[in-house]
């Protein structure tokens, strides 16, 4: 048995080929042909691309942008709270007791800013409660004109030293804080990216009007020295605007036992309400895809594979071109995310959309530089599986949170219409045994 197992080691290599100084050769085994890739770019392969508009309004975004960009953009964020009795009426009493406002204590998110801007400032101004979905740039504008309420140096503030103190956990949220000598508190988060900025009022800054249903209203500009632009957190992201009222009424000795007695609360009411306003005409869609602004548009884009293309080659590389019509104006910091989204079916502008697959790509303001978005899995996908949805819908990442929009040329522009650059290699003919 021990020497049948050495012959079949001596005469296996003798099985493929008669020389055995050389390379063995199986005809019938191996494959016979060789792994070529190539490289294409496909300019007529995305057919009947088109942009709709509305998806998401200013109110709906999960931030809200106040920029001053002198000859390019003048944004102004603004929120009302919610309501709060302004008065209490004690039990064995039918007379409502007043409040009496002490101070109050603002607190903003600011989840992003330009670090390189130099004197940032944040500027609070008093708005009407009754401002809403409706209120434009114009009707705001006579109260943004007014006096300003307070205003806060972020660049000062952060130049100062940390105050480590245990008590700024209870205080402020935070046990390490910065602060100036009119009350402006500034904590940090996410590296020092994130800021939560508190504000101390005094009762004519913010008043307690029992008309308004103890509601208030701010607005806000930005300003620098430079590169003046802030993007400040809603509703919708959880890291909305927020008012704190210290108050005190007076429990008379008519209803107990014991002498007059002060009585000193704190409540705090979120907004209810918050949005941005801005003073660039939103433009209608027209033949170009257009991408963000406010209300959000997207671009759907259908892809037309050949079949040569569904079922004899592997994709190794997939970029989908596009080519702006025009730079994006504004601060580099307002930059934002293209999203491609695979569409599950497609309807038109109410396709339902896929979170697997996905494409993205930055945008930089201020540049008309070819866009470039990888999409290889998603055409991969496309490629393998012939009952796939063949296209792609293509959003801006946080949708109608800022005042940018791009356009981009459509397949009705043949000399820049979008085209996709696909590297594949024929399906590999292995051998049959």
């Amino acid at each position: 048995m021990r020497y049948f197992a050495l012959l079949l080691l001596l005469v296996g290599p003798l099985a493929c080929t008669e020389l055995t100084s050389v390379p063995g050769d199986c005809p019938t085994f191996c494959p016979s042909g060789t792994i070529e890739s190539k490289d294409s770019i496909f300019t007529d392969i995305i057919v009947r691309d088109s942009s709709y508009r509305g998806y998401v309004q200013g109110y709906q975004a999960e931030a809200m942008t106040a920029a001053d960009i002198p000859g390019v953009i003048d944004s102004r964020a603004f929120f009302v709270t919610n309501k709060m009795t302004t008065d209490t009426t004690l039990a064995g009493d039918s007379i409502p007791i007043p409040y009496s406002v002490d101070s109050a204590r603002l607190r903003l998110i600011m989840v992003r800013r330009d670090t390189l801007a130099t004197n940032l400032r944040l500027k609070l101004y008093a708005i009407p409660v009754t401002s809403d979905s409706t209120s434009t740039f114009v009707s705001l504008q006579p109260y943004f004109a007014g006096p300003v309420v307070d205003s806060l140096n972020i660049s000062a503030i952060l130049a100062l030293p940390e105050i480590h103190d245990t008590a700024g956990q209870r205080l402020f949220g935070d046990s390490v804080f910065r602060t100036d000598s009119a009350g402006h508190v500034i904590t940090t988060s996410d590296s020092g990216r994130t800021l939560t900025l508190l504000w101390h009022l005094d009762s004519l800054q913010a008043p307690l009007v029992p008309a308004d249903s103890g509601q208030i209203g701010f607005g806000l500009r930005v300003a620098a020295d430079s590169l003046a632009t802030a993007a400040l957190g809603t509703l919708e992201s959880g890291a909305n605007a927020a008012v704190s009222w210290y108050f005190h009424f007076t429990k008379p000795d008519t209803v107990t036992s014991t002498p007059d007695s002060v009585i000193n609360q704190v409540a705090t009411r979120a907004a209810t309400f918050d949005s941005f306003v801005f003073d660039r005409t939103i433009q209608p869609l027209d033949s170009n895809l257009t991408v963000g602004g406010v209300p959000s548009a997207r671009s759907l884009l259908r892809v037309d594979l050949p079949p040569w293309m569904r079922d004899s080659i592997d994709v190794v590389r997939a970029t989908l071109i596009l080519v702006p019509v025009a730079p994006v104006a504004g601060a580099p910091a307002d930059s934002f995310e293209l999203r491609g989204l695979p569409v599950l079916s497609d309807v038109g502008a109410k396709s339902p959309l896929t979170g697997i697959l996905t494409g993205k790509t930055a945008i930089r303001l201020n540049s008309a530089d070819t866009v470039r978005m990888e999409l290889t899995d998603l055409v991969r996908n496309w490629a393998l599986d012939s009952t796939q949805t063949r296209s792609v819908m293509l959003g801006q990442v946080p949708e109608a949170a800022s005042y940018s929009e791009i356009r981009f040329y459509s397949s009705r522009s043949p000399a820049f219409r979008p085209a996709l650059h696909i590297t594949y290699v024929k399906r590999y003919p292995f051998g049959i045994p």
